[in-house]
């Protein structure tokens, strides 16, 4: 059952405890944030050969366990809220240098999150996303924050 103070978490608490399971490595735990119909589109996956939009936390948490085998070491750093609402959070964040061909990278990710009752409903990812913002999103970041 959950607590009043799990309903009254806002989505950047939502975002942050989220890329906290993430990085902990608990394919269950990060599941547990979403709503059973809820998801996470991040078409940069498609190129990992992944599904872009995984739906509903069993799919999720199976995606997740594939996820973290291929990259144990995955923590997420700098997380910097962008524009929030109660229910909605823009944020970037980054990812540790990971070492990939005796080179260092460090992956820029910037998310969408939107959540109700203290639970993800969709969870938006971006890659490198500057960039994307300012070509596909003519009103800047605003454009990410639905209206209500």
């Amino acid at each position: 059952m959950e607590t009043t103070i799990e309903n009254t978490k806002t989505a950047s608490i939502l975002l942050k405890e989220y890329l906290s399971s993430v990085s902990v490595g608990d394919p269950k735990a990060t599941a547990s944030f979403f709503e059973e119909n809820g998801y996470i589109d991040a078409p940069y996956v498609e190129s990992f050969g992944m599904p872009s939009k995984i739906v509903g936390k069993s799919a999720i948490e199976a995606t997740m366990a594939n996820l973290i085998q291929n990259a144990p070491n995955f923590h997420f750093t700098n997380i910097k809220v962008v524009l929030e609402t109660p229910t909605e959070v823009v944020a970037e964040y980054e990812s540790e240098a990971i070492l990939v061909n005796e080179r260092a990278y460090k992956q820029h990710y910037m998310g969408h999150l939107t959540s109700r009752d203290g639970k993800i409903l969709c969870h938006k990812e971006f890659l490198n996303t500057i960039p994307f913002v300012q070509a596909f999103f003519p009103n800047g970041l605003s454009d990410l924050i639905s209206s209500k």
